[in-house]
């Protein structure tokens, strides 16, 4: 199926009332590119618009054109005839990269969870390659203007301590080499304030950033939440903030919030990441619930946190969505159950709006991947009833998608 076949399949899908969540799926499963899939959904969405989906199901007839030019006054048809060569054009274009019809460049932000690329997720990267973890996923993570994950560890030449070793300390490190890797795979950014961050001291944590850094990459927070390295991205005409906090130095909350506040007024949109809560425990604690709410008064738009190894429920706070846990990214704790499934959080931003598409995955032998429609929908079912928001916004969280007005 070529990118012209393509847009034709999603739309007749979508004619025949398949939504655009299980399309995207079943397309996912084939290896076709988020990019890609979105693109051409994007000018379907177009075409509907302009009452010109006809052109999907085929060529239109030179005849056509002469028929109507009997019924119509000339400037109407030189102006009709000027739209549909142009829809024209783009159908035939090799690639898919349609520009929407506001010619307004639509910002994509990948969100992940928990990244934890020592003990048997190390030991999977030495016996199948550096790639392995994201095998399945990285379709799905090409694409994007802005990749983050929670780096639950450092990136160091310190010898791992959990590699092979039963009954191994809770202390992460990660290969250096894996940071090319990452990047090559689409990541941009990743955060180092969690309890895992000074797992080998300051000189580890030093060698971290320090490792993110030379590899092309970025990070942001401290895991002392002291010096709290917010990080801002400016693209396609927008500046996006990131400031992480640690709820586990148990310090500092007020620094994170006074650079929350400073840093509103110099992006367009700001991401809070917090490492909170509690472990396995599917409900947010009133102490996370009373620490969003400051993020968001604060200025944060949104508030997307991890710790917990599971997913946890969704609120809309004053207009703003803070998603209590996303879970897991890549981890070992991936036998069955609620610490092998995932969420990942794609944001769409445009002028007037940001779209928060949600995409369950599950973790099996240290690799994510995307569910399969049936799967996806009870999870997104389940957040959906316990969510903290409106009946509206549960029906898009059961979509798949939560709209919200900038």
């Amino acid at each position: 199926m070529d990118n012209r076949q393509l847009i034709i399949y999603i739309s007749e899908k979508l004619k025949r009332g398949y939504s655009f969540e299980s399309i995207r799926d079943e397309l996912l499963e084939y290896n076709w590119t988020m990019e890609k899939i979105e693109s051409a959904y994007s000018f379907c969405k177009v075409s509907k618009k302009t009452n010109s989906l006809e052109l999907f199901n085929g060529p239109i007839k030179r005849s056509q054109f002469i028929v109507f030019n009997l019924f119509s006054l000339f400037f109407t048809l030189a102006l009709g005839f000027f739209v549909i060569q142009c829809n024209q054009t783009q159908i035939a274009s090799a690639d898919v990269s349609f520009v929407p019809a506001s010619n307004i460049k639509q910002t994509k932000i990948l969100l992940f969870g928990d990244m934890m690329l020592d003990r048997q997720v190390r030991a999977k990267i030495n016996a199948n390659g550096q790639e392995y973890p994201f095998e399945n996923i990285k379709n799905f993570i090409a694409g994007n203007d802005i990749v983050v994950a929670n780096a639950e560890g450092i990136f160091s030449s310190f010898d791992s301590k959990t590699l092979d070793v039963q009954n191994a300390p809770l202390e992460f490190t990660f290969d250096p080499l894996m940071l090319p890797v990452l990047k090559n795979l689409g990541f941009t950014l990743l955060g180092q304030a969690n309890n895992h961050s000074l797992n080998f001291g300051e000189a580890g944590l030093a060698q971290s950033t320090t490792s993110i850094t030379l590899a092309g990459l970025n990070y942001f927070g401290d895991p002392s939440n002291i010096d709290i390295h917010p990080y801002v991205q400016e693209i396609n005409g927008e500046k996006i903030g990131f400031v992480a906090y640690n709820e586990f130095s148990y310090q500092g909350l007020d620094n994170v919030i006074s650079t929350i506040k400073n840093l509103r007024s110099q992006v367009s949109f700001l991401i809070v990441y917090p490492h909170w809560g509690v472990e396995y425990s599917p409900t947010s604690t009133p102490a996370q619930q009373t620490v969003a709410h400051k993020f968001i008064d604060a200025g944060a738009d949104v508030v997307v946190g991890m710790h917990p190894h599971v997913i946890e429920p969704i609120e809309i706070y004053n207009g703003k969505p803070i998603f209590y846990s996303i879970g897991n990214f890549i981890f070992d704790q991936n036998s069955t159950g609620p610490t092998s499934q995932g969420l990942a959080v794609k944001i769409l931003l445009d002028k007037n709006s940001a779209d928060y598409q949600l995409f369950p995955f599950s973790i099996l032998h240290e690799q994510a991947s995307l569910m399969n429609a049936t799967n996806s929908q009870m999870i997104l079912n389940s957040l959906s009833k316990s969510a903290t928001a409106n009946d509206d916004v549960k029906a898009e969280i059961a979509s798949g998608t939560i709209k919200i007005a900038r």
